[in-house]
């Protein structure tokens, strides 16, 4: 008698097209599903995992459709942003298959699992490594469950990205393997508590690693199989200097070139007395190249409402300084992340970009301070918030789009000051001209760097033209909410905002109001 092995489908759910955010998880895939994936597909499920942001829609791939509504489960990770589509997508295989279990997991359902429950059949919240047999084997069926977290990382196998659909096609927008950075995660938790992360309630404020013995392990894995590149993924990479050390001295004779978030602060023993030069030195040697930091803020008030936990005692701007100038004196180039609140206005975001230029930062990216389920902010913005027509407006929580009234500044200004405030920092020169004097100085080969070079600038042109046209389309849908909202409570400041045309013919109509 023939053994029918069980059918297991993963879904990564599509972004909303035209967003910035679009460009980068479209070449990064997140790990949830692949880790997953990995586990089964060792104890000899039959296991794939689709990606809409590199596949595309579902609905608009019949074969793809019929191969997932067939799984004995189908599991949906959920950013907030991507909810809405999950749902839509649990809804067209439930219409299909109802012999198919749905199960939500990632972050949003982890943070509002009564509404995720209402469009599947199990909810897991939190870390699902303890209980996805449980699932994949139909011992568990329905619910919402909470599993006891992994405590021991190294039982994680090395991850098989190529069980995700079309991975080949994800790697040739690189140009080929060694090129492509493969994202990789060495541990999980913060311990930080910054109130708009959601992180420390995710996976602890512990943090949990992968012993580096583990990690220098599983890179060669990825070696062998023609990776150069990877992107670790962990929250804060640096967060131990020791173990840090450690890695990169394990792993600098394979050759690995590696990108990480971090902390720009991070270098430093106790507040501030000491560098840690061991640590400076072996980021310099052991194939560092681009570090994404959390600036955040550049105000000191700022930083401490937020909780961003900046210490010293000179002013926060100096710190700035100085952190990022020793981090580029270690070869890293840096892509700098902000972030605009209630509390700011125009004359912020020019002290952001003037700021960014003057430290000789590589890239940035200034987001607007998005309250998310499972951060302190959102509990604090819960009653400010205009866009509550969930599921449907999650599709704004992104951190690109402004979910409540901006008095300052109305979400009309604030939505074009940050895309104008993106268009002059990269106008300017020293970005571009440390980014050729950097390829021009790395172990790619010149063809392969110029390649880069040009698929990154072609992508940054495209991917303003669509913020524009996706920001416009938004403006109307606030609109359609309240005119008053797109303007600053401050009649005087209207006049300094331009309308986008789309909204242009009723600009005259407006009342101030208040939320």
């Amino acid at each position: 008698m023939s053994f029918r092995r069980r059918k297991i489908r993963f879904i990564e759910p599509g972004t909303m097209p035209g967003r910035p955010f679009n460009a980068w998880i479209a070449q990064w895939p997140l790990l949830g599903p692949i880790i997953l994936a990995t586990i089964l597909d060792r104890r000899g499920y039959d296991v794939a995992i689709y990606n809409e942001n590199i596949s595309g829609p579902l609905d608009a791939n019949p074969s793809a459709q019929a191969d997932i509504c067939s799984a004995d489960v189908v599991g949906i990770t959920t950013m907030t942003a991507t909810a809405n589509r999950a749902y839509q997508l649990a809804r067209l295989i439930k219409e299909t298959s109802a012999g198919t279990t749905i199960v939500f997991g990632g972050a949003h359902a982890t943070f509002v699992p009564d509404e995720a429950i209402q469009y599947g059949d199990v909810v897991v919240c939190g870390e699902a490594e303890n209980v996805i047999e449980h699932i994949a084997s139909g011992d568990i069926r329905e619910g919402i469950i909470h599993p006891e977290r992994p405590e021991n990382l190294d039982d994680l196998p090395p991850l098989k990205h190529d069980l995700m659909i079309d991975f080949d096609r994800l790697i040739a927008t690189s140009g080929r393997r060694a090129l492509y950075e493969l994202p990789v995660m060495t541990s999980r938790g913060c311990p930080h508590g910054c109130m708009y992360c959601s992180v420390t309630r995710m996976f602890g404020r512990k943090v949990r690693r992968q012993s580096t013995e583990k990690v220098e392990a599983d890179l060669k894995v990825y070696h062998r199989r023609g990776f150069r590149r990877v992107f670790f993924y962990d929250d804060n990479l640096t967060s131990d200097r020791e173990w840090t050390k450690d890695l990169l001295a394990r792993i600098k004779p394979l050759g690995i070139r590696w990108n990480a978030q971090a902390r720009v602060d991070m270098h430093w023993i106790g507040a501030r007395r000491e560098h840690d030069k061991e640590m400076l030195q072996a980021m310099k040697t052991g194939g560092g190249d681009v570090l994404y930091i959390g600036y955040e803020t550049i105000d000191e008030q700022t930083a401490k409402q937020w909780n961003k936990g900046y210490h010293g005692k000179e002013s926060l701007v100096e710190r700035l300084y100085e952190d990022t100038q020793t981090l580029h004196e270690c070869g890293f180039w840096i892509h700098g992340m902000f972030m605009l609140g209630p509390e700011h206005d125009e004359n912020n975001l020019e002290q952001v970009v003037r700021f960014a230029s003057k430290a000789g930062i590589e890239s940035i990216q200034i987001s607007v301070l998005t309250p998310l389920p499972g951060t302190p902010l959102f509990q604090q913005m819960q009653n400010k918030l205009l866009f509550t027509n969930f599921p449907a407006d999650w599709n704004y929580y992104d951190g690109t789009h402004c979910v409540y009234h901006h008095h300052k500044m109305g979400i009309a200004g604030l939505q074009q000051a940050v895309i104008n405030a993106h268009k002059k920092f990269y106008r300017m020169l020293r970005p571009g001209l440390r980014r050729i004097v950097k390829l021009s100085k790395g172990r790619m080969h010149l063809s392969d760097r110029v390649k880069l070079f040009w698929r990154h600038a072609k992508m940054s042109i495209q991917v303003m033209k669509q913020w524009q046209e996706e920001t416009n389309a938004f403006l109307a849908y606030v609109r359609e909410k309240g005119q008053r909202y797109l303007f600053p409570t401050d009649a005087k400041k209207i006049k300094k905002i331009k309308i986008p045309k789309i909204i242009a013919p009723t600009a005259k109509k407006v009342r101030l109001g208040r939320l």
